[in-house]
């Protein structure tokens, strides 16, 4: 099943396997329509400014490497609100000389914004975003950490 929603913050796309959710991505297109599955719905409300808890939805991240799924893993426990480095996610799966890779990793996640990879900023500024600059800036001003990610930027 597949949804497109409008949401405060602009268009999602939602995609569901019978393994969970299989794929989120933002700035979808095409047309619209109201949220029905419970994460579309805690989407909506999650792009409204509403904290909302995504830890608890099962992923079909079947295509994935053992080594993304780490990755995913790690990312998905950053709390909203603070942000962490490519460095302290690599440190944090046991890898500490594979920040690059971690990068490599975020930048294909599957399930954007259920796998926080927004979080993740580079020691020497925001870091990247497929999704691009101004999406990540938007979820981490939603999450009231757009200032965090820009100040520990500051501080290298």
């Amino acid at each position: 099943m597949a949804e497109v929603l409008d949401t405060a913050i602009g268009r999602v796309y939602v995609e569901l396997s019978a393994g969970g959710i299989r794929g989120i991505h933002i700035g979808a297109r095409g047309p619209a329509s109201e949220p029905r599955s419970p994460i579309a719905k805690d989407l909506r409300r999650y792009a409204s400014g509403e904290p909302v808890d995504f830890r608890g939805y099962e992923l079909d991240l079947s295509g994935c490497t053992e080594f993304e799924r780490r990755v995913y893993g790690a990312a998905r426990k950053i709390p909203a609100g603070q942000v962490r480095t490519y460095g302290e996610i690599a440190r944090a799966i046991g890898q500490p000389g594979a920040a690059r890779a971690v990068g490599n990793a975020l930048g294909k996640n599957p399930v954007g914004i259920v796998i926080p990879c927004h979080r993740v900023v580079a020691s020497d500024g925001i870091g990247g975003f497929t999704g691009g600059l101004e999406w990540k800036r938007k979820l981490l001003r939603l999450e009231g950490s757009l200032a965090t990610a820009e100040a520990s930027q500051e501080k290298r």
